[in-house]
């Protein structure tokens, strides 16, 4: 290995340590990294912080905006409208419209904000039921985990072109890149079948008195918008859906039209100054445009190759493409059960698809099963921020609740590596 090759991955092994460490921003580290990538005389300028104009980025930072925006709409209020009037329900009529309910919030919001707001108003179920609060929250986190953002609506929009965000550099054969709805197709059967466990897991979990006005203080307030602005959303909403699910008559209107929606909701103030540098300059859009400096210098150096065959090794013992990609998602499931989700996926996906790449195989299953596994963070409170609430919440010892949960993990990676293999064989 030359001088270049060394420096660019000490770069990335630190990128991916700083990651981990869950200390600073994502956004932070990418960008010094960037940075320090141009000091060394890795990239220049341009090439670090091509990120910046990248059509993915575009798209991804519009679309956290327009999600923003939907998140002020009344939809919220009447959902929790909905909840406190089910609490007179009874046993699975209960379960069925609480999953229900649940689901439709992970479609339209974070499933951070989904877990806060219906930890809200939980106090209305009797500690004592059948249905309590101790035996729900920990399947709504199970099902939290695969069916927020699930719908290609909103965030859930955004996934495809995260992941090829992430590629970027690395693979640079367009055929190999995912469309609108890739990771939809993928997820769609590890999703349902987890909301089918969900249905029916609640009942083993014990119950226990919770003082939930402990956990969450969130206000869920009715909307201030007016209802032309409410509506205008919906519209807006509803167009860009339209251009991306039919993009190939649309050409490069895709990309910039949720931005050309983002501007709309900025002139009529339905999104103020705030909310709008706020969602567009977040810290998971600076990670993405500075991660294409670091995956363009990996390709550019060699080292991606490099890195690509050091893992190519590691699964050489199979041809098989579903034990590979079996393997990459437990793996990636494990890994992000004890660290953070968003470093899981920044550290694991360029890696994977330089793999892919070096053994020249389909990079998108591969990506698509750590896109997908590093949200299955249910085991451990240390998985995310949203696994921490749910497990403060129902009072959960990860110990003694894991005869429940590792099943339930297992049956979701079994089935979201047999769904990518269905969707994307690594070797066509």
């Amino acid at each position: 290995m030359n001088t270049q090759i060394i420096i660019t991955l000490v770069i990335t092994v630190i990128m991916s340590i700083l990651f981990l460490s869950g200390k600073y921003p994502f956004g932070l580290i990418t960008m010094a990294c960037s940075v320090a990538l141009v000091i060394a005389g890795i990239n220049t300028i341009p090439e670090s912080f091509t990120g910046l104009s990248s059509q993915n980025i575009i798209m991804v930072a519009s679309m956290f905006a327009m999600s923003a925006a939907l998140q002020k709409t009344s939809l919220a209020f009447k959902l929790k409208g909905l909840l406190g009037a089910m609490a007179g329900k009874r046993d699975m009529a209960l379960i069925v419209i609480m999953v229900g309910v649940y689901v439709v919030m992970l479609i339209i919001m974070p499933g951070i904000v989904a877990m806060a707001m219906i930890l809200a108003f939980m106090d209305a179920l009797p500690d004592t039921g059948e249905v309590s609060p101790s035996r729900v929250i920990m399947p709504l986190l199970m099902l939290n985990v695969c069916w927020e953002g699930l719908v290609p609506v909103g965030l859930g929009a955004t996934r495809d072109f995260n992941a090829n965000a992430y590629m970027g550099g690395i693979v640079t054969d367009p055929q190999y890149l995912f469309q609108y709805g890739d990771n939809f197709r993928m997820r769609i059967i590890p999703s349902l079948a987890m909301l089918v466990i969900v249905l029916f897991i609640w009942k083993v979990f014990p119950q226990k008195n919770l003082n939930l006005a402990n956990v969450s203080d969130t206000k869920i307030e009715a909307s201030s918008l007016h209802k032309w602005q409410e509506i205008f959303i919906y519209l807006l909403f509803a167009a860009t859906i339209v251009v991306l699910v039919f993009n190939s008559y649309f050409g490069n209107l895709m990309w910039i039209f949720p931005a050309a929606c983002v501007c709309a909701l900025g002139f009529t103030k339905i999104l103020n100054t705030k909310e709008l540098i706020g969602s567009v300059a977040s810290d998971t859009v600076w990670m993405l445009a500075g991660i294409l400096g670091v995956t363009g210098a990996l390709t550019k150096t060699g080292a991606a190759e490099v890195l690509g065959n050091l893992l190519l090794k590691l699964i050489s013992w199979t041809d098989n493409g579903f034990l590979i990609l079996l393997i990459i998602c437990m793996f990636t499931s494990l890994m992000t059960t004890f660290l953070s989700n968003g470093g899981t996926v920044a550290v694991l996906i360029p890696l994977v698809a330089s793999m892919a790449v070096a053994g020249n195989m389909d990079p998108r299953g591969m990506v698509g099963v750590v896109s997908l596994a590093a949200n299955y963070a249910f085991c451990f409170p240390t998985g995310s921020t949203t696994c921490a609430l749910a497990f403060a919440a129902g009072q959960y010892n990860p110990i003694k609740i894991m005869k429940y949960t590792l099943p339930c993990l297992l049956i979701v990676t079994f089935l979201t590596a047999l769904s990518a293999y269905m969707i994307f064989p690594p070797f066509g």
